[in-house]
C-alpha cells in the first residue's frame, strides 16, 4: 500500500510540475507576447498531458482489469484524436471537444473508482487518503468544466457571461487547489484497513455485529 501511494504521488507531482511549466508559458504566449495561437496551443498540449498522467494514475489504481486496460490504453486513441483536432481546426479556436472528452471520460473513470472502492474494500482511512481527496479534486473539476461548457454553448451571448463564467471558473479552480493540497498533506494510515473478503470471514453481517460506527475492528 505504501509503495502504491507513493507511486501515485509521483505521478500527480509530475502533473503539477507540468503544469507549473505550461502555464509559465501561458502567461508568456498570453500577457507578454500576446499570441493566442500559442496560448492555445499550449493549452492543447496541457490537456493532452494530464489526460495522458491521469489516466495512468487511475490505470495503476482501479482493480478491475478491463477498466484498468480502458484506461492505459485510451491515451494513445486520445492522441490521435488530439493531433487530428488540432489539424483541422482553426488555430484561433479552443479545443473544446478534446476538454469535452476529457470531462466525460474522468466522470465516469471517478464514479467508477469510488462505486470500486465501495464494493471491494471498506477502510477506516479511505476519506483521509491521497487518492480519495484527489478523486474528490478532479470530479469537481471535470463536472464543473463540463457544466461551463454547456453553460458556454447555450448563453454566450448573454451580457453577463464572461462574469458569470469567471465566478464559476475561478471557483471551480480554486476548489480543485484546495483539495489537491489537502491531498498531499493528509496522513495516511493503513493499519486499521482490511478488506470485503477479510469482513466476510470474521463478521458476516457488520450492520448487526457492529452498529458502532466507531468500534475498532
Amino acid at each position: 500500500m505504501k509503495k502504491e501511494n507513493s507511486k501515485n504521488k509521483r505521478i500527480f507531482f509530475i502533473l503539477a510540475l507540468v503544469t507549473f511549466v505550461l502555464a509559465g508559458f501561458s502567461i508568456l504566449f498570453r500577457l507578454v507576447l500576446n499570441y493566442r495561437t500559442g496560448y492555445l496551443l499550449i493549452a492543447r498540449i496541457h490537456t493532452l498531458l494530464e489526460f495522458s498522467l491521469l489516466s495512468f494514475l487511475f490505470s495503476q489504481t482501479i482493480k478491475t482489469e478491463i477498466v484498468r486496460q480502458i484506461c492505459k490504453f485510451s491515451i494513445i486513441p486520445f492522441l490521435i484524436f488530439c493531433i487530428f483536432n488540432y489539424l483541422t481546426s482553426n488555430p484561433q479556436s479552443i479545443a473544446f471537444v478534446p476538454l469535452l472528452i476529457e470531462c466525460i471520460f474522468f466522470l465516469v473513470i471517478i464514479i467508477f473508482f469510488f462505486f470500486e472502492k465501495m464494493k471491494q474494500e471498506v477502510t477506516e482511512t479511505f476519506f483521509s487518503s491521497f487518492l480519495f481527496w484527489l478523486a474528490v479534486a478532479y470530479f469537481i473539476n471535470f463536472s464543473g468544466n463540463f457544466l461551463l461548457f454547456l453553460y458556454s454553448y447555450s448563453a454566450d451571448k448573454a451580457k453577463d457571461f464572461k462574469t458569470n463564467y469567471t465566478v464559476i471558473y475561478s471557483t471551480v479552480t480554486i476548489t480543485k487547489n484546495i483539495l489537491l493540497c489537502i491531498a498531499v498533506a493528509v496522513k495516511e494510515n493503513t493499519t486499521n484497513s482490511f478488506t470485503s473478503k477479510n469482513t466476510i470471514s470474521t463478521n458476516p453481517n457488520p450492520l448487526i455485529f457492529t452498529p458502532n460506527k466507531t468500534s475498532n475492528i
